[in-house]
């Protein structure tokens, strides 16, 4: 009985090891987690990139101050709106009063010096020219009565001596009107220059708002004395908020695609849910290093709609659409799996069991990809699965490294 109880417990092993390597010999199935069905769609390609706003050439204007003085008055601080022509600052400007008043005093003496010279000098050469013509009469007189023996020649004599003087006093006369007219005129003239110019310097201490916006600094304040020299004197920064541009840094490896007219998206960290939408107008062809990779700058001006939600230096996440299609062949991004350098996908039949096909793919969206060969509208692949065990016996999931982050995430 004994003898038969031992025979009994090594048959019982052996089947127990037999049943064991038999069931550890069966092929595992693959476990199919989630899927996914082939369907007809749009896709479109996108680069991500990071951009930053800044402000536009022109949207920023710092205003100094061309006059030495002390600041009587200054109209507005920081965050202020100011309009165009608003006056923001006022320099004392008694000294440039004074030096006005000085010469609108010089320039009514030297009109008046003028008009005096116009009324006298015309009536002083009239009087010589009658003086002139009466001795050039009386001249003409003498000569008719010495050839009748009725005077002297020494009378004749001394009348054309006076008729000589009287004839250069009127030319005298005449010359000093134009000489005295000349230099008053010039003297006007100059004095008038000089009045024009100080009137311009005057408008030097009052300082206006060359552009409506926003107030960004003030760096002096009512008291203070600006000195100028070399260098104008920054009193007032003003920037013009709806004036904003975006910079899109663009990898060199991703510059070829990118081309002016192409449509971007992008969000900020204060707006998540807000798409804003834009077009690149610009590649500058300089090249710019930063945490030594090199960018291309891409430009998108800003819509004046959403600059009341953007400020310059917001960090901004940024897709440009490179390419679109419609109406093709299109599978969820996760069922494209890639073994041993392929692209692959795992067909999902009826009856449960799976079935792995090569593929050829077109553009790669930001969910799904395009399908050219491999699958059909309708089918069913596998977006997450579970792979057999290895000899090591350990699961192996299907390959998706390029599934990891999508392509419209943000990059890190």
């Amino acid at each position: 009985m004994k003898k038969f109880i031992i025979i009994f417990i090594i048959l019982l092993i052996a089947g127990s090891a037999g049943a064991f390597y038999f069931f550890s010999k069966k092929k595992p199935k693959i476990e199919v987690l989630e899927t996914a069905t082939v369907t007809k769609g749009d896709i479109r390609d996108v680069l991500v990139e990071t951009g930053i706003l800044q402000p536009q050439v022109g949207a920023q204007v710092k205003i100094g101050a061309r006059a030495t003085g002390v600041i009587t008055q200054m109209k507005v601080k920081v965050g202020d709106e100011v309009k165009q022509g608003q006056l923001v600052a006022k320099i004392d400007d008694r000294e440039i009063i004074n030096s006005i008043n000085l010469t609108k005093a010089h320039l009514e003496k030297a009109k008046a010096t003028l008009e005096q010279v116009n009324r006298t000098y015309p009536q002083m050469i009239n009087q010589a020219k009658a003086d002139l013509d009466y001795s050039s009469t009386n001249l003409k007189r003498l000569d008719e009565l010495v050839k009748q023996e009725y005077t002297t020649k020494d009378s004749v004599d001394l009348a054309k001596t006076k008729f000589e003087g009287l004839k250069a006093n009127h030319k005298k006369l005449i010359e000093e009107y134009a000489t005295q007219e000349k230099i008053l005129k010039a003297n006007i003239k100059e004095l008038d220059e000089e009045l024009n110019q100080q009137l311009t310097r005057h408008t030097y201490y009052e300082i206006y708002a060359p552009m409506t916006g926003t107030v960004a600094s003030v760096t002096a304040q009512e008291g203070e004395t600006v000195v100028t020299g070399l260098q104008v004197a920054n009193l007032v920064t003003i920037i013009d908020p709806t004036m904003l541009e975006l910079w899109i840094y663009v990898d060199e490896s991703d510059i070829g695609k990118i081309k002016i007219g192409q449509p971007t998206e992008f969000t900020v960290d204060s707006y998540q849910d807000k798409v804003f939408k834009g077009a690149i107008e610009n590649i500058y062809p300089q090249p710019v290093a930063k945490d030594n990779i090199t960018y291309f700058l891409a430009i998108v001006t800003i819509n004046k709609e959403d600059t009341k939600y953007l400020k310059t230096q917001m960090t901004c996440y940024v897709k440009i659409i490179t390419n679109t299609k419609d109406d093709i062949l299109i599978v969820n991004n996760a069922a494209v799996k890639f073994d041993k350098g392929k692209q692959v996908a795992y067909k999902v039949t009826e009856n449960g069991k799976t079935e792995k096909t090569q593929l050829k793919i077109g553009i790669r969206g930001e969910e799904n990809t395009e399908i050219k060969e491999g699958l059909q509208k309708g089918e069913i692949v596998a977006t997450k699965l579970i792979l057999p065990v290895d000899k090591n016996n350990k699961s192996v999931p299907a390959n998706n490294k390029q599934n990891n982050q999508k392509s419209g995430d943000r990059p890190r």
